[in-house]
């Protein structure tokens, strides 16, 4: 039953453009009538006052030249009678239209109509006037016949004056031309929304037929000015999406192809293990089997922070030394540098507080700190050096005196998997690829320069502070200038 009766509770553009079109012809209908009953009630010049006036005159007219006062009630029957037929064929009701004639005395020689029974007192005033009588709000014009002999009073009720508006305004003649121009407004109005949305209804058609894995942009063409955005961003969201599941594609590629050695090396040590005769070959199976399980570790590690890098995963920015965040790095890589010969040192302010993404700055120094301790020179020097600038500069800069990079390699040495022809050393070529992703990341420039004694290789990042104010920028900038 639910489903029955779903598409006609479904939110729809037609019916809320119906709606629409339906209210703005009553609020239009609205207007017609405020600006009628005030047209109709205006005072002196209204529809209302003038047919008092009218009433007035006709009455003054037929008082003058009379002699006598019969004579004048004689001559004003034919305007009773006409005030009677006007609310017979009309349907005014009581007290829409009254009048009396007084003589100079204040006896009343003539009258007609209904409505109005405590009239008001003579006085000098002439025109229009209000009076109040049996609770009743009235309308008055009082005047006097060409002769002076006569005073002409008419009168008409308020409520009776809105009875009769209503009765025109709600009447099938006052409604026609909103119950008219209503459906003649809607047709043209559903009809251009129908065919202004089509282009959607080609969209969904089109999205619908697709395979699920066709993430090419949309061929529908949304032509119309207030469409072009949903194409736009739609195309865009498609084009992410499939750069997104191409990371997804060569992550599993790259893990399956880089995983596949390690783990062939790991199943072939457990064989040596299982079929060792020795204790000195099972302790060199095992040692070996420990290093690969090891290395294993470290590309499964690479290949989960460069995917989550090279997807945007923002970490949320924390507040952190990077003094000791570099000092913590180099001590990591200690024991590798030790066995090598190598010595490890650091140049830099003994606290350096930044606040930046979760372990970016930790991934940047160990990868860097790394691949220098692994492809330097057995017996030298890996230096990091960090320094802030007076404009809140960032630098960190991780030099050795290794072999360096040949000319080259240096246009592919921060590609994924990339290592270097003459390289000897152990590795997955990961890690200057995730120091490249992590720079990306901080909003950091990367570059390379000669390293320690002009030998080898030095890597420094370079990034701004972003938690710092331009005016704080200002004053130091100025002083440089100057000093």
């Amino acid at each position: 039953m639910n489903a029955l009766f779903q598409p006609v509770f479904q939110a729809s553009i037609a019916r809320r453009i119906g709606v629409v079109l339906l209210l703005a012809c009553a609020l239009v209908w609205a207007a017609v009538y405020l600006v009628g009953r005030s047209d109709q009630f205006k005072a002196n010049v209204g529809g209302f006052d003038r047919e008092l006036r009218a009433v007035a005159m006709a009455a003054a007219q037929a008082a003058a030249g009379q002699g006598e006062p019969r004579e004048v009630a004689l001559a004003l029957t034919g305007l009773d009678a006409y005030i009677a037929a006007q609310d017979s064929v009309h349907g005014a009701p009581r007290g829409f239209f009254a009048f009396r004639v007084f003589d100079a005395e204040g006896r009343v020689v003539a009258s007609g109509g209904t409505g109005l029974e405590q009239w008001p007192q003579a006085d000098a005033r002439s025109g229009f006037y209000a009076h109040s009588a049996g609770g009743q709000s009235y309308r008055m014009h009082r005047s006097a016949s060409a002769d002076g002999r006569y005073r002409i009073e008419v009168a008409q009720s308020q409520a009776s004056r809105q009875a009769v508006f209503d009765e025109v305004m709600f009447s099938y003649e006052g409604l026609q031309p909103l119950l008219l121009g209503f459906p003649l407004l809607l047709l043209p109005v559903w009809l251009a929304v129908h065919t202004g949305l089509s282009p959607l209804r080609r969209l969904s058609v089109e999205l619908a037929s697709r395979h699920p894995a066709d993430l090419t942009a949309i061929r529908a063409p949304l032509v119309y000015r207030e469409l072009a955005p949903l194409a736009r961003e739609l195309n865009g969201a498609l084009s992410r999406l499939a750069t997104m599941l191409q990371r997804e594609r060569d992550f599993l590629a790259d893990a399956a192809h880089q995983l596949r050695t390690p783990l062939a090396l790991i199943g072939a040590q457990c064989d040596t293990l299982q079929q060792a005769q020795s204790d000195v070959e099972r302790a060199a199976a095992l040692r070996r089997l420990q290093g690969g399980l090891l290395r294993a570790g470290r590309l499964v590690n690479q290949l989960l922070a460069l995917a989550r890098l090279e997807a945007d995963v923002e970490d949320t920015p924390t507040d952190i030394d990077l003094a000791d965040v570099a000092r913590d790095g180099l001590a990591a890589h200690a024991g590798p540098a030790r066995a090598l010969g190598i010595e490890l040192s650091y140049v830099g302010p003994d606290n350096l507080k930044r606040n930046c993404p979760g372990h970016a700055f930790e991934a940047i120094v160990d990868n860097l700190v790394g691949n220098s301790v692994r492809y330097g020179q057995p017996g030298g020097q890996v230096q990091l050096r960090l320094s802030e600038s007076e404009l809140g500069v960032v630098q960190l800069q991780v030099s050795d005196d290794g072999p360096g990079i040949a000319p080259s390699e240096r246009a592919h040495i921060f590609e994924r998997f990339r290592r270097g022809a003459d390289v000897s050393a152990s590795g997955s070529g990961l890690g200057l690829a995730i120091v490249k992703a992590t720079a990306r990341q901080l909003g950091a420039r990367l570059e390379l320069a000669p390293g320690l004694g002009g030998d080898g290789v030095a890597f420094i990042v370079t990034w701004p502070d972003s938690t710092r104010d331009a005016h704080d920028a200002r004053p130091a900038l100025a002083a440089r200038r100057h000093g």
